[in-house]
């Protein structure tokens, strides 16, 4: 529950979901079962990351909780359809790589796997590649991109 939505979610499957949900300038008392996209499901494995601009974002795994990366939906005003936003979103250790913005008013950040140009595994435990570049090497590089950026 948050200060505009209830949530209720009801196993209609080992793995899958439905979704109720209950606005509070009804009272709480109105529910209605959430809409996805027709090409997406709710699997039992989501996260509902922020209600504070009057929608709801929500994260939903991609079929297993061991699966690192999931999708962002996005709701109407009313709380109950929703939109597909992002996907490959990040997923480590139950939190998701979702942040707002405080200094800017309705702006979230998301860390998203790029699966095109990954190097490397993409394992469960969210390991990142290791950089093999001291600070010095760095700013040289970045200096160098800084110049190139000038002609």
């Amino acid at each position: 529950m948050t200060d505009y939505y209830m949530f209720v979610a009801k196993a209609i499957s080992a793995d899958t979901v439905k979704i109720h949900v209950s606005r509070a300038e009804g009272g709480f008392l109105d529910f209605k079962l959430a809409r996805l996209p027709n090409n997406y499901h709710l699997t039992d494995h989501f996260t509902v990351l922020d209600t504070n601009e009057k929608s709801v974002f929500l994260y939903v795994s991609d079929h297993t909780k061991m699966n690192p990366v999931g999708n962002l939906f996005i709701s109407d005003g009313f709380g109950y359809r929703f939109s597909h936003s992002l996907e490959n979103i990040v997923k480590q250790h139950h939190n998701v790589d979702f942040e707002a913005v405080e200094s800017m008013e309705g702006t979230f950040l998301a860390n998203r796997y790029d699966k095109d140009h990954r190097t490397g595994s993409f394992n469960t435990e969210g390991n990142l590649k290791k950089l093999d570049m001291d600070i010095d090497e760095l700013r040289v590089v970045d200096e160098a991109k800084h110049e190139n950026s000038k002609m």
